[in-house]
């Protein structure tokens, strides 16, 4: 019975590993290439003049307070100009357990952009779960499988390089005043990693009976 119900689990739901390119969270047109996430780590000073230019004055303070509160921390950052002008660092560095139940080469994707309401700006945090599977049923069931967070929220979007379902994590508040501040920062990292592991334990159990 438990030999069963494990080659169910294997069949429903399945993890993504070491597939960066094709199940990447940074949106890419078709004649853009993927750039590894070791390249942006290694080239951000010279990514960083294109990654600010034409941005607004509040939105660059931003992401220059998200740099030093970054380096403060050690995190191996990587700065992206093309794919959406995010900063992109290993998932692992925040979230221990997407090690254990993802691959090194999860990202987390951090952007200030303006939010909704066109009145301010928004700080959100976001990632591509590391499970898949073919059949949008079975991704749509884990989905609501999948624990209710506080603060984060979970959703389903089209993966727009094999047209496949991702299970995405995404935490953003808005900063009123527009301002990011390292308090801040920190805090939406602990909630991200503890949300995070709740998401992973729950759906490591994904599907029962």
């Amino acid at each position: 019975m438990t030999k069963d119900k494990d080659e169910r689990k294997r069949s429903h739901l399945k993890l993504v590993v070491n597939n960066q390119e094709i199940r990447s969270g940074r949106p890419s047109a078709a004649e853009q290439e993927f750039v590894p996430l070791e390249e942006l780590i290694a080239n951000r000073d010279l990514f960083r003049p294109a990654f600010y230019r034409g941005m607004g004055r509040l939105q660059t303070k931003g992401y220059q307070t998200l740099e030093r509160f970054l380096a403060g921390r050690g995190a191996p950052y990587g700065i992206d100009p093309i794919h959406g002008k995010v900063l992109v660092l290993p998932a692992g560095n925040v979230s221990p357990e997407s090690l254990e139940f993802g691959s090194p080469q999860d990202e987390l994707l951090l952007s200030i952009s303006e939010d909704a309401g066109g009145s301010g700006l928004c700080f959100s945090l976001e990632m591509i779960l590391p499970y898949f599977s073919e059949d949008d049923a079975v991704m749509e069931e884990a989905l609501l499988f999948a624990p209710v967070l506080q603060y984060g929220a979970l959703f389903l979007e089209e993966n727009p390089h094999d047209g496949m379902l991702d299970l995405i994590y995404r935490l953003a508040v808005p900063l009123f005043p527009p301002l990011l501040t390292t308090r801040l920062a920190e805090r939406m990292f602990s909630i991200f990693s503890f949300e995070l592991k709740e998401t992973f334990l729950a759906l490591s159990d994904y599907p029962e009976g």
